[in-house]
């Protein structure tokens, strides 16, 4: 099928509605409306990049899924597997079975407390003594408590990525935060473990309006709500960013605990919107691997809005635009459709826009946002900021295929392959320079491929957050446009507003001049036949 599928203003991606206007830069935004705005964030140190001769002879973890040790002489970086976490005692190395989620509690054999911080282990202070209870441990005896489970049922694209499975599945619940009320006075709160387990503090008698609540939201290093999935208390179609009614609020699932010390179990059901936890299994996620990959560091706060029935002006996206709702004050917004296609159910499509928040937070957007198509080849700016969202997409799922449904059909894209179930694959022609056009897919193709060359694809959220990276102007010399396209998909009005901003080349050199093997980016960008980058003359600070 070779039908228009819209990624940003009509679909996927990040973009502001051409209609919305913002007071230039005191949004950092993205898209049209914000092309004034040039984007800069404060240079952050990065770690230092070391020489073999200045790496601990053990090795180091640079957080806790990235190694670093020399092999034969050269620096060699791995990352870990989904369930290890690299520990440096006493040789560093990722050991399998160590990854948390963070806020969860245990208790170790000595009877002594740790908490997952960063996703890894730490010990904390615990003077009488840990007292273990399923997915949490306790200092000292914790007095009456409820242990159960969380699951939400959900759904998967089925073998073919046609459609949605015909029966939603059971899956844990896990980072969620879960509070114990005694009326309306919170007793305890904590995060789910992996497996969606959870033990709760309780009355000893509990009464009719006892009740423990599950909430689609998470903390950040202050303790703070910094994350949620919320429902905006809007109908039908909205324009972005339309502010969200009065009643919106974070969504949470609740029982009484007479009921759950019958039945300790908790499963969240379609019915009662189990998308909104996937949604925010998929943002907890996100949540986790930003802060692997930057030391510990928490994104901007960010709230993603899903309402069922609920339709946006630009299908789905993202912008760094603040907004004060639901009991706090966001500084970032993920937009996504609750309509009939049940988009909700793609991890790839939310993890996506989840890309566009981990640029926002520490790199630096091109604010280069229009209607764009699968296949079809867009400005740089546009293309790179695309690109990246599918790519920390793939990565953060460790899959190279993309997939979503709009209008009633769902295609998918590879990555590793090149391939989309829509149309035929686009490149780039070498003949034509760095500022041509390019399909969006191809960018994100070229960090695939750059990343998996290598068994760590942490260089290249170091090169993202780079200070050449974020400083205008960029040395590539692009200048972000605006445009508009008619009912047959081509541009129309067309204006390069002469403003600076990054792209693909920009990021290479960041890349290239952080050490990354110039052989490898070759490979992945083919400068004789398809993009172009001269990696021999990297522009370096």
């Amino acid at each position: 099928m070779t039908g228009f599928f819209v990624w940003a203003l009509l679909g996927l991606g990040a973009g502001c509605d051409p209609g919305v206007e913002l007071t230039p830069c005191a949004r950092d935004c993205e898209g049209a409306a914000c092309a004034a705005c040039v984007s800069t964030v404060p240079d952050e140190a990065l770690r230092p990049t070391l020489a073999c001769d200045e790496l601990p002879a053990q090795g180091r973890c640079l957080g806790p899924r990235v190694l670093e040790r020399c092999e034969v002489g050269v620096v060699h970086r791995e990352d870990c597997g989904a369930d290890s976490a690299c520990v440096e005692t006493p040789m560093a190395a990722c050991v399998s079975g160590l990854a948390c989620v963070d806020g969860v509690s245990r208790c170790t054999e000595a009877r002594s407390l740790e908490v997952c911080t960063n996703g890894q282990w730490s010990a904390r202070a615990c003077d009488s003594g840990c007292e273990a209870a399923p997915g949490r441990g306790f200092c000292g005896a914790p007095g009456p408590t409820l242990s159960g489970t969380v699951h939400y049922a959900r759904r998967f694209p089925d073998a073919a990525f046609r459609t949605w499975t015909s029966e939603a599945e059971p899956v844990p619940a896990r980072g969620f935060l879960i509070m114990s009320f005694q009326g309306d006075t919170p007793l305890d709160s904590q995060v789910t473990d992996e497996a969606g387990r959870y033990t709760l503090k309780v009355p000893a008698s509990p009464r009719e309006d006892d009740r423990i609540v599950v909430y689609a939201a998470g903390r950040g290093r202050d303790g703070a709500v910094a994350y949620a999935v919320a429902d905006p208390d809007l109908p039908d179609t909205q324009r972005v960013p339309t502010p969200p009614g009065e009643a919106a609020r974070i969504w949470s699932w609740a029982r009484t605990t007479r009921e759950l010390s019958r039945q300790t179990a908790i499963t969240l059901t379609e019915s009662e919107g189990s998308g909104a936890a996937a949604v925010f299994d998929v943002l907890g996620t996100a949540w986790r691997r930003m802060r692997e990959r930057y030391g510990g560091k928490d994104g901007l706060p960010v709230v993603a809005w899903l309402g069922f029935g609920t339709s946006w002006s630009c299908g789905a996206c993202f912008a760094r635009w603040p907004v004060t709702a639901a009991g706090r004050r966001w500084d970032a917004q993920v937009w996504l459709p609750g309509d009939s296609d049940a988009a909700w159910w793609s991890d790839a499509m939310v993890m996506h826009e989840l890309g566009h928040w981990v640029m926002a937070s520490r790199g630096t957007s091109p604010d280069e946002g229009g209607p764009h198509y699968v296949g079809v080849p867009t400005f740089p700016g546009q293309a790179w900021s695309e690109g990246w969202a599918t790519w920390f997409s793939a990565d953060a799922r460790r899959s190279p295929r993309y997939y979503d449904r709009q209008g009633g059909t769902m295609f998918w894209v590879d990555l590793s392959a090149r391939a989309s179930s829509v149309s035929a694959w686009t490149r780039p022609h070498a003949e034509e320079g760095l500022l041509q056009r390019v399909d969006e897919n191809e960018v994100a193709a070229i960090l695939y491929r750059t990343a998996t060359a290598t068994p760590s694809s942490q260089p290249l959220y170091d090169a993202l957050a780079a200070p050449a990276m974020n400083r205008a102007p960029w040395a590539r010399g692009y200048t972000r446009h605006t445009w508009s396209r008619d009912a047959q998909g081509a541009l129309t009005d067309v204006v390069d507003t002469g403003k600076s901003s990054p792209f693909l080349a920009d990021f290479l050199d960041a890349l290239v001049c952080q050490g990354f093997p110039r052989a490898l980016v070759d490979a992945a960008t083919e400068p004789t036949a398809a993009f172009p980058y001269p990696s021999h003359q990297p522009l370096c600070p």
